[in-house]
């Protein structure tokens, strides 16, 4: 049996594959592995609010964090994986939770104002594919402000899209700008 992953399937018995390959004509008969459906437990959360389902997939599927999977013809980001192993790429068989947000939810941007008596912080929504830069003008509720700096997801950036940034930095600005709707809690 040659290495090459390019194949044809003459025929077919049961798990029992006579192939032939498509880069070296080599023909050789193979047992494949039985495909095993399993039923793994999911939260699927929006904001506060938080969905348990159990989900099927293949026990050899493997699931990545920030992989976009579908569910019933709904789109969802895998954000978070709990398993035996702690890993951001986990076999289906051996996570234990698999977190889930929707594909259409808009990020929540943390953002930090430095003020003259220390620091206010809020939350903010944005598009996913938003993109913010180091000196854009933003407005939440009453504040100007002006960004300083982008915590990202690979360290601090000089710009990054809404989905990567992990806390924006900004100081009062003596104009307005973009206007982001805010939310307490």
């Amino acid at each position: 049996m040659c290495n090459h992953k390019n194949y044809v399937v003459l025929n077919k018995r049961g798990r029992q594959e006579l192939r032939k390959c498509s880069d070296c004509n080599e023909i050789y008969q193979i047992v494949v592995d039985k495909v095993v459906k399993i039923k793994i437990n999911a939260v699927i959360s929006r904001f506060e609010q938080s969905e348990k389902k159990l989900i099927e997939a293949y026990e050899n599927k493997v699931f990545e964090v920030g992989e976009l999977i579908d569910i019933k013809g709904k789109k969802y980001l895998v954000n978070h994986i709990d398993a035996k192993i702690k890993s951001d790429s986990v076999i289906a068989k051996d996570i234990q939770t698999l977190y889930l947000i929707p594909e259409d939810l808009p990020v929540v941007l943390k953002i930090t104002l430095k003020d003259q008596s220390g620091f206010l912080s809020f939350r903010a929504f944005a598009e996913k594919d938003e993109v913010f830069s180091k000196g854009d003008n933003i407005t939440i509720d009453r504040y100007d402000m002006i960004i300083e700096k982008i915590l990202g997801a690979h360290g601090y950036e000089s710009s990054a899209v809404a989905s990567d940034i992990r806390r924006i930095y900004c100081s009062y600005a003596s104009k307005r700008g973009r206007r982001l709707d805010g939310f307490d809690y």
